[in-house]
C-alpha cells in the first residue's frame, strides 16, 4: 500500500495518513526471536517500548507510536506470509481454542495470503467480531456487566486482572 496511488476514500487525510502511510516509512528488520518465543507466545517488552507518549504525559502519542510499530508489523506480516497453513494451524490452534472461533482464526492465513483487500478486510471484522465477544465472555467471569465498547472492555482493570497486567500497560508506566 506504501507508495502506490492514493485511493479514492471517504477516509479524512490524517485518518488516511494514519492508515496507509505511518509506519511504512521505516524499513527496519526486525527478528522475529524478539518478538516470540518458540511457543508462539509473545515478548511484550520489545512492543511496549515502541509505544510512545505525548511529552505533557497526557496520552499516546498515536502518530509516533504506529511509525515505531510499522516495522515490528511489517516483520508479523512476513513471519506469517512464510508460514504453511499446516504450520500455522499446527504453532496457533491450541492459543485460538479459549474463543470457541478456532476456525474463523485459523482461516485468517489463507485470507491474507489471497492478497484479495476486501477479503481480507472481512476477515478481519469477523476476527474482531469472535476476539470481543470472547474477551466479553472472559470479562463476565467477574460477574459484572461487560463493557459495551471494545476499547473500554481492553482497558478494563477485569481483564488486566485476569490476564495479567503485562499485556495492559497504564500511560504511566
Amino acid at each position: 500500500m506504501a507508495g502506490s496511488t492514493p485511493l479514492t476514500t471517504c477516509l479524512s487525510p490524517a485518518v488516511y495518513n494514519m492508515v496507509c502511510l505511518l509506519g511504512f516509512e521505516v524499513q527496519n528488520n526486525v527478528d522475529m526471536i524478539s518478538l516470540l518465543d518458540e511457543d508462539n507466545r509473545v515478548y511484550w517488552d520489545p512492543i511496549c517500548e515502541k509505544v510512545s507518549y505525548l511529552s505533557s504525559g497526557e496520552g499516546l502519542d498515536c502518530a509516533e507510536s504506529v511509525r515505531k510499530l510499522g516495522p515490528l508489523c511489517d516483520a508479523v506480516h512476513s513471519h506469517f506470509l512464510s508460514l504453511s497453513n499446516e504450520k500455522y494451524q499446527e504453532a496457533f490452534h491450541d492459543w485460538f481454542q479459549w474463543t470457541n472461533s478456532c476456525e474463523v482464526f485459523l482461516n485468517a492465513l489463507s485470507s491474507l495470503k489471497s492478497l484479495d483487500g476486501t477479503k481480507i478486510s472481512l476477515h478481519l471484522m469477523k476476527m474482531t467480531s469472535c476476539l470481543e465477544h470472547s474477551l466479553g465472555d472472559v470479562y463476565l467471569i467477574t460477574g459484572k456487566d461487560c463493557p459495551f465498547l471494545l476499547r473500554d472492555l481492553l482497558a478494563s482493570d477485569e481483564l488486566a486482572k485476569i490476564f495479567g497486567q503485562t499485556v495492559k500497560r497504564k500511560k504511566n508506566d
